[in-house]
């Protein structure tokens, strides 16, 4: 049974464990989050531009663009079987054609994204951190897409999409295009 002094002392534990959890996460958020551009920021409705070369500072950006979507959603990252969230540059202020996505249960930086085809329909329910203010909106997106890249490695990818993964790049590669997912109402 419980009494009094255990339950002071387990309170205090979890007070202090948990301040020390959150020193560390602010740290964190300090050294690696960046803010996201929130609507109606002129800087969404750019059509952003191409990426030239794939060097250091491009790197560093999808770096620091996967440690602010890590930060914002841990849930999702820590359980990387639910991985499909994105970040695209325009959301952090930068006009140029990189997104991030969590997808097939890795982190994968696309530069320069372009679909390819679409097939079909697919009702998504969408959400995004720009529109913070913003409701979940079903949207009318493509049942699957085929999309060509460049990876960090500087190599040429083709990624073949279904579902929620193939609207999660329809949303991201909208950014990239000054397109908001409430254009779809």
């Amino acid at each position: 049974m419980w009494d009094r002094r255990k339950f002071i002392k387990l309170a205090l534990a979890g007070l202090i464990g948990g301040t020390g959890i959150y020193a560390l996460l602010e740290n964190y958020r300090k050294n690696n989050v960046l803010d996201i551009v929130a609507y109606p920021d002129p800087a969404l409705r750019k059509v952003s531009k191409p990426i030239d070369r794939i060097d250091d500072n491009v790197i560093s950006v999808a770096n620091a663009m996967i440690d602010t979507l890590q930060f914002k959603a841990p849930f999702e990252f820590f359980l990387r079987a639910s991985l499909y969230k994105g970040l695209s540059a325009p959301q952090i202020g930068i006009q140029r054609r990189l997104t991030v996505c969590g997808l097939y249960g890795e982190i994968l930086a696309l530069v320069n994204p372009e679909i390819l085809e679409r097939k079909g329909s697919y009702d998504s329910v969408e959400y995004c951190m720009s529109l913070p203010e913003h409701r979940h909106q079903t949207v009318r997106r493509s049942n699957q897409v085929k999309v060509r890249y460049r990876g960090l490695d500087n190599r040429e990818h083709i990624l073949n999409a279904n579902d929620h993964r193939a609207a999660l790049l329809e949303h991201e590669i909208d950014h990239l295009n000054g397109v908001l997912y409430i254009d779809y109402t």
